[in-house]
This record gives C-alpha cells, structure tokens and sequence, in this order.
C-alpha cells in the first residue's frame, strides 16, 4: 500500500521490540504520532534517518507527539 503525503494511515497492530502491542488508533487518542518506515536495521541510511528523528526530539515533544518508527525487521 502506497500513501501519499498527508495522508491518513489506516489503523493497525503490530507488536514492539519489546513484544508489547501496539496499536496506532490507541496511540493517537492520547497525542499527535510522527510515524515513520524504514527498510532495514543497521543500515547507514535507516540509522541515519532514525538519528535525524533523535535529533528533532525535543521539537516532538513540546508538541506532545511520539516518533514511531516501523521496519519489518525484528
């Protein structure tokens, strides 16, 4: 599924790395998700882009939002 900019995500579940459940119309209930995809783990580009969403962190947070990112990778 291909989205375009702005648009709105369909919701889902998914489980974290930490195995707890995640589900996205859950998480916007409580504040704004900055929700980001990325191909691989460990990869120069993915870890720079996850670095870039760091970096911006204090920006997210004083809008009260959350940056999740998602990989099919474990």
């Amino acid at each position: 599924m291909l989205l375009e900019e702005e648009q709105k995500v369909p919701d889902f579940s998914l489980f974290d790395d930490q195995e707890n459940s995640f589900k996205l119309s859950e998480a916007i209930k409580s504040e704004q998700v900055l929700l980001y995809f990325y191909p691989k783990d460990m990869t120069p580009g993915c870890t720079q882009e996850s670095c870039d969403f760091r970096d911006i962190w204090p920006r997210v947070k004083k809008k009260k939002a959350q940056i999740i990112g998602i990989s099919k990778d474990s």
